[in-house]
């Protein structure tokens, strides 16, 4: 199969909150409660409305994989909020659609991730990764090295993720 990874436009916004519903549904299902996966559906046009807001094309680092006019794939990399990681880059998103998994995109997705991050000036990229998730061996595979854990609240639950470290 081939793809091409593109940049996201202000248009894909819809597209995106439809497709994160879609993956959070596959993915966290059995790890994340229920009732908040069974209500991502209910926020999409409010992660919709947000993310056209906030669109800013000379920020934007998020990207996309299409096939049939559909997004097959995601990524999204975001400035670090937290002072202790403030010279790196956090690989904030990385999803593929299940019935695309473990044919390459995750491998290409991480590579443009790092890619990206060099031309914007890091040499260091964190990607936290929720216990349970069975990307977090995926994670280990392309290099990243375990530094912690840290908290990821939702309403009504309390999770962990394993944050990994990538030197570029």
């Amino acid at each position: 199969m081939k793809w091409n990874i593109e940049k996201s436009k202000k248009e894909d916004c819809k597209a995106i909150a439809e497709f994160v519903t879609k993956t959070w549904n596959e993915t966290y299902r059995g790890i994340v409660n229920d009732e908040f996966l069974d209500n991502l559906e209910n926020t999409e046009e409010k992660r919709y409305i947000n993310a056209i807001n906030n669109f800013d094309e000379k920020s934007n680092m998020q990207y996309i994989i299409k096939k049939d006019n559909k997004i097959i794939a995601y990524l999204k990399l975001s400035k670090i909020k937290d002072d202790e990681y403030k010279e790196y880059i956090e690989l904030q998103s990385l999803y593929v659609l299940q019935e695309y998994q473990k044919n390459g995109i995750g491998k290409e997705l991480i590579q443009k991730a790092f890619n990206e991050a060099k031309k914007a000036g890091y040499k260091k990229m964190i990607i936290g990764c929720l216990e349970g998730n069975k990307s977090n061996g995926f994670y280990k595979k392309m290099g990243g090295k375990f530094i912690k854990k840290r908290k990821f609240k939702l309403p009504n639950q309390t999770l962990y993720e394993n944050v990994y470290k990538y030197n570029l």
